[in-house]
């Protein structure tokens, strides 16, 4: 009995000790790559887009992808397939991969989209969207002579990529180091011919938990469970607007807009510089513009309010504009109204006078388009004062070395003025535009819209943030124009007496902490404190711009809390804290202290608001709707996960399983065999013999 329990504490703690060091074995065996942007699941009302893998992952034998030819490589020649391709990101397209998941020869995809240095590899053309975005949800989506693009192919480049569904998973590498790990296990175990084993290979985990669609997914989620696990939840998160000052009942409002967020095939992987960021820097700084004259006393109050306005997911079919006009529709807007005159205050889309929307902007050559929707302006009424919006922008245009275009008989391109004229096509707009008829965005919805393209200042030094660029001198005078343009048309025609100029450094800084990283010197001026600088200073995220993904209704996006403040900050008073520190918030203005310019701290006082921008869809419970946008992304667990290793062949791997069989029924027949002549093996000595020995 002694000896059983001998073997069993024996093999207990072999077992303990296996556990124990579980984790270090295969620390040995996987070398993790964390810099990747994942490809996800998302869903709407009729169907499932992006990527996945099985619970437990994909495995694939590594292979480079620098031509063509690789890909035909691994189609008639790979016999140690699956494969996991490494794409060039310039080789990365629909064909290719469509191709090897045909002849299914791939358990997955990784792609270089390290954005700068020796890996970065520039397509001619790539936009992962519709060559014809939004339709469906658009006012043309009925009209025969302009529906599905007819008149205007705006994005010709579109493969669709990105609302395609895909079995496997797939990852976007971002790390120059991580990738020359890579090549490098590649080059020494793959290269060759005919590669023999050991090869280096990858797992990809990337489970997705929503499947089919959004009401199945939402069905799934609203079932009891034990954990009260979502399945899926929508995408959304706030816009924000203001007014230059207090906004008052019964004073109509100029509104400029602009969207927040953009898009691309990889989660998060959302530069959008030329698509929407273009547009975030002209209305800040024409915000920044007006409000410095408003603080110095040189801006009256105008006829008609200034309104900033800044829309989220709108990538995914106008989410933000779409909540905001269903909002205005049911007079729940503001979401939470203040008391003017002991009234509550809402606003409509009539109270919109007139409605300049900024869109892509970065690509023009000293010339911006005016475009207009072709079925409002047959009435005369609203084509008069889509005029007088023209004329406005053609005179500050002037002033500011920048000419502005009309384009004729075309429809509106994709916009979220659209959602405003479905449901009232009375009001008066231009979309603002870099581009007369298709896009001159090559990279639309890509994350090759950066700074490369639009020739920006793409340094990470602090130090060169100063520094002004062709692209920092166009988007200025872009700037000064519509700040010029909004003054004029606020005061009902007439333009200003005084010159309305936006900063060229304020641009600068503008474009270095959108584009580049987060922890710059603007972003700071508007941080609360010290102390939560220096935390958020210590996070990777610092080094990184803000996402430009809008990403699930589940907490505010740190960009759109960042611009809510520039806004405010830009458009409202300072006050240096009095010795109390008191900053409160009152009917109508807002009150919150920021570090300001000298980092002291000042309180800035204005009226710039959050809205939702979650799709009426959700709020109606309409899962399947047709008319608002019905985008929700999959859950994940938190073991998103690109790993390498190396492969035994198989011959070796039966060599070794058969062998640790053998050893382990050896090692049964041992301890039996011993268990067995226990008696005999370990025969206590005759205590009799030891007395005589004695």
């Amino acid at each position: 009995m002694a000896t059983e329990l001998v073997l069993w504490a024996v093999s207990i703690f072999l077992g303990l000790l296996y556990a124990a060091n579980g984790d270090k074995v295969a620390q040995k065996i996987y070398e993790p790559i964390s810099g990747v942007n994942p490809c996800v699941l998302l869903t709407n009302a009729t169907h499932q887009i992006g990527c996945t893998s099985s619970m437990s992952g994909h495995v694939g034998i590594l292979h480079y992808i620098k031509s063509k030819a690789d890909v035909d490589w691994i189609i008639q020649n790979g016999s140690h397939a699956p494969y996991v391709p490494l794409f060039r990101s310039d080789l990365f397209t629909l064909e290719m991969v469509d191709r090897l998941i045909q002849k299914k020869k791939i358990n997955g995809a990784l792609v270089i989209a390290v954005p700068s240095g020796k890996y970065r590899y520039t397509p001619q053309t790539d936009s992962p969207d519709y060559e014809c975005p939004k339709d469906n949800f658009g006012i043309y989506s009925e009209s025969t002579k302009y529906k599905n693009c007819k008149a205007v192919k705006w994005n010709p480049h579109g493969t669709r990529m990105s609302f395609k569904y895909f079995d496997i998973p797939m990852f976007a590498l971002n790390d120059e180091a991580e990738v020359d790990y890579l090549l490098k296990c590649y080059k020494k175990h793959n290269k060759q011919e005919h590669p023999d084993y050991p090869l280096c290979a990858v797992e990809l985990k990337d489970f997705m938990y929503a499947a089919k669609d959004t009401p199945t997914c939402v069905r799934k989620s609203n079932i009891p469970n034990p954990i009260g696990a979502n399945f899926c939840l929508p995408l959304g998160d706030m816009n924000v607007w203001g007014t230059l000052y207090p906004i008052k009942k019964g004073k109509k409002v100029v509104m400029l807009a602009t969207k927040l967020d953009s898009n691309s095939f990889f989660h998060d992987l959302v530069p959008g510089v030329d698509n929407d960021g273009s547009g975030i820097v002209v209305a800040l700084a024409a915000a920044k513009a007006l409000g410095a004259l408003k603080r110095n006393g040189s801006l009256p109050e105008t006829k008609y309010h200034i309104m900033f306005t800044f829309f989220q997911g709108e990538a995914w079919d106008y989410i933000g504009s779409s909540r905001m006009v269903y909002d205005m529709d049911k007079n729940e807007f503001p979401p939470d109204p203040w008391k003017v005159d002991g009234e509550k205050l809402t606003l409509n889309t009539g109270d919109i006078k007139y409605f300049l929307e900024l869109n892509q902007l970065g690509l023009s050559n000293g010339k911006l388009w005016a475009h207009s929707d072709p079925l409002s302006t047959k009435h005369n009424e609203t084509n008069k004062k889509v005029s007088k919006i023209v004329e406005a922008l053609k005179s500050a245009g002037e002033k500011h070395d920048l000419e502005i275009g009309e384009p004729i008989d075309k429809p509106l391109p994709p916009s979220s003025f659209q959602m405003f004229l479905k449901k009232n096509s009375s009001i008066p707009g231009i979309v603002l535009t870099d581009h007369e008829g298709s896009y001159s965005n090559k990279f639309y919805n890509s994350h090759f819209d950066d700074l490369y393209q639009v020739g920006g200042n793409v340094s990470k030094d602090n130090d060169t943030v100063y520094l002004i660029t062709e692209f920092t001198k166009k988007l200025s005078n872009i700037s000064s124009a519509v700040a010029t343009a909004l003054y004029t048309l606020a005061n009902d025609g007439t333009a200003p007496d005084f010159d309305i100029k936006a900063d060229e450094a304020l641009v600068g800084h503008l474009i270095f902490c959108l584009f580049n990283r987060s922890d710059c010197p603007l972003y700071r001026e508007v941080t609360d404190s010290n102390k939560t600088w220096t935390k958020f200073q210590k996070t990777s995220a610092s080094l990184k711009p803000f996402p430009r993904y809008v990403s699930v209704n589940t907490s505010t996006n740190a960009l759109t809390i960042t611009v809510e403040h520039l806004l405010l900050y830009f458009t409202g008073y300072h006050f240096p804290l009095g010795k109390d520190k008191d900053c409160k918030t009152s009917d109508g203005v807002v009150a919150v202290k920021v570090l300001g310019q000298k980092l002291q701290g000042v309180c800035v006082t204005g009226s710039v608001f959050l809205s939702p921008a979650l799709s009426p869809a959700f709020v109606l419970e309409k899962y399947d709707s047709i008319e608002y946008s019905t985008w929700a992304e999959s859950t994940w667990n938190n073991d998103l996960s690109v790993q390498v290793f190396l492969v035994a062949s198989p011959t070796l791997e039966g060599v070794t399983l058969g062998a640790g069989l053998t050893i382990t029924l050896l090692s049964f027949a041992l301890v039996y065999f011993i268990n067995k002549k226990a008696d005999v093996i370990f025969t206590p000595a005759d205590p009799l013999s030891s007395d005589l020995n004695d």
